[in-house]
């Protein structure tokens, strides 16, 4: 053989006893080994998770569901965001009806108030401005306001509808009632506030410090046209009653967009209307701009009552793209004058996203399959928050499937879950993210550079639609940030356009995002809108600097008011309390 064995030598040595009994041993000695090498094996393993137990904490702890946060937040907010979300909603409903049923609000009031009133004046450091303690994450802006955590915050639980005097049509309200609350209370009543903004979550107190704007406000103007008092808490500590025409009536309209600035707001009164139980919504698609703008402008009175046609009392629009856009006009109508069986209810869980509904129209009509105009009856809650089941647009983006039938017929009475929750489940890398490439921009223009202002959103944020078009009526304000109407028409007004840019740019959703600067884009477009006399809405991000910023909004008379009332000793500016990006 090849190994240099003869035969008679291999068959004895296969006769030799110990040659037969070689193998079990070996096999017994390899067993042997093996459990020592295991046995040492686990003792490294232990002595490595001894030593780098801090680390393996860490991962467990804080980089695994960082990476769960991260990577799969739709599937978070799905199963935590949304169960979270409804049990917050109903505790509550079931504090404001207990609130009510024993109507004892007004004197709870009173002692809340001193109690605030006691916190002002007593804090510990003066020198520390004065701000409210709910926390940035409880608003409903997806904006960071970290400032809080420096500053004397002031509790304030004022979560509760005062009164309603229906014989003089005012409610007074405290600052935290949200419009899902003043909306379930009035509605039923036959009564509404003329300026009803959509989100059920949206504060009184943020409306008022702030603004706000619905498909009513090209005849009642922005939120802040509807107050008739202010209950207000000055930074030394005094508790003052502010109208139009008493002594502090320069307070009563520089209020409005100081964004609690130059007091702490504590109550207020609201005009209200009557209304009905349903909403007459007529849909007319266009596949111009021209045409949309100049529908929108005839709607709005801007050119006066044609052809003895009345104002609508909703105007609206949704723009799909630059040249195309589905008009939305609506009327209170009684629930006898809707057709049996006609009905809209938008709010059923099962019903698809309002705005794709909208889009739906637009397609059918470029297909030929319906008639120019399409007629609704929509109940008028469920009108008032047609955009809060989706969050206008904004839920496609936290739940692809939202939508989705059968997303909608077995989740979808949870929908939506609450920004706040939102912001809670956002990791630093998603802030990061949705900071460079997630568009949140509400622009107040002229119509008379609507047209323009659209072909620059087009091209500055690489054709974001849809877009949220909604009028109001511009009127001055005096002592306020807001500038006075350029070109106003007989009333003293000017009719203004709301271009409300939500979502992400073409490039970002074809996963070319180094092609987007957000800075640069957004920069560009706020100055321009200084040269056309218009406003950005300041619940988003501001990337202006603090002298473009005072171009853009006049600071002459809210500073004289400032001082007039101890403010500038007990609150910072409204640019020291914004989301600057820089």
């Amino acid at each position: 053989m090849g190994n240099g064995l003869s035969s008679h030598d291999v068959a004895t040595l296969v006769a030799n006893p110990f040659f037969n009994a070689l193998p079990s041993d070996i096999s017994k000695m390899n067993c042997s080994y093996a459990s020592i090498g295991m046995a040492l094996a686990s003792i490294t393993t232990v002595t490595q998770a001894i030593k780098h137990r801090h680390r393996i904490v860490k991962a467990l702890c804080q980089d695994f569901p960082m990476y769960i946060l991260t990577e799969h937040r739709s599937a978070v907010v799905t199963i935590f965001g949304l169960p979270m979300s409804l049990l917050w909603d109903c505790a509550l409903k079931f504090r404001a009806s207990y609130i009510q049923c024993f109507k004892c609000a007004p004197h709870l009031h009173d002692a809340r108030v001193r109690t605030i009133q006691e916190q002002v004046q007593n804090r510990k450091d003066k020198n520390a401005p004065l701000c409210t303690a709910r926390p940035g994450w409880a608003s409903v802006s997806l904006s960071y306001r970290n400032y809080k955590k420096k500053w004397n915050a002031i509790e304030m639980p004022l979560y509760d509808i005062l009164d309603i005097d229906t014989h003089n049509l005012i409610v007074r309200v405290e600052p935290f009632v949200s419009i899902g609350q003043l909306t379930h209370t009035l509605n039923p009543m036959g009564y509404t506030l003329p300026v009803v903004p959509e989100m059920d979550d949206l504060t009184v107190g943020g409306l008022i410090n702030g603004t706000g704007i619905e498909s009513s406000s090209h005849k009642y103007g922005l939120f802040h046209e509807i107050i008739t008092e202010l209950e207000l808490l000055l930074g030394d500590g005094r508790v003052i009653t502010a109208t139009a025409d008493n002594e502090y009536s320069d307070l009563f309209h520089a209020v409005p967009w100081s964004y609690g600035t130059l007091a702490l707001l504590l109550s207020a009164k609201l005009k209200l209307i009557p209304c009905k139980a349903y909403v007459k919504l007529t849909y007319t698609p266009h596949h111009s701009k021209e045409s949309y703008i100049e529908h929108m402008r005839q709607l709005s009175g801007e050119y006066g009552v044609q052809n003895g046609k009345e104002i609508p009392m909703f105007v609206e629009s949704l723009a799909f793209s630059l040249d195309t856009a589905v008009v939305m006009s609506g009327d209170f109508v009684d629930e006898k004058d809707v057709p049996r069986g006609t009905a809209n209810r938008l709010s059923l869980w099962w019903k698809p996203w309002f705005y794709t509904h909208v889009r739906g129209m637009l397609r059918d009509a470029k297909a030929g399959k319906n008639t120019k105009r399409t007629v609704e009856y929509i109940p008028l809650r469920d009108y008032y928050h047609r955009h809060t089941q989706s969050l206008f647009w904004e839920m496609e983006l936290m739940i692809p499937i939202g939508n989705n039938v059968i997303f909608r017929w077995l989740l979808g009475w949870l929908m939506p879950p609450k920004v706040s929750f939102l912001k809670i489940s956002q990791t630093e890398m998603t802030r990061q993210l949705v900071e460079r490439t997630h568009v949140a921009q509400d622009f107040l223009v002229p119509t008379r550079k609507m047209s323009d202002f659209l072909d620059l959103c087009d091209r500055e944020f690489d054709r974001i639609y849809p877009l949220w078009l909604c009028l109001h009526s511009h009127g001055p304000m005096p002592g306020s940030l807001l500038k006075p109407p350029v070109k106003p028409g007989r009333d003293g007004n000017e009719m203004y356009i709301d271009v409300g840019v939500y979502g992400l740019p073409r490039c970002v959703h074809e996963k070319r995002e180094e092609e987007f600067d957000m800075k640069k884009s957004m920069r560009n477009v706020l100055n321009y809108l200084v040269t056309i006399d218009g406003f950005q809405m300041l619940y988003a991000d501001v990337f202006s600097t603090r002298q473009e910023f005072e171009e853009m909004f006049d600071h002459n008379g809210y500073r004289e008011l400032r001082k007039k009332y101890s403010a500038d000793r007990a609150f910072k500016e409204v640019y020291d309390k914004m989301s600057v990006i820089l």
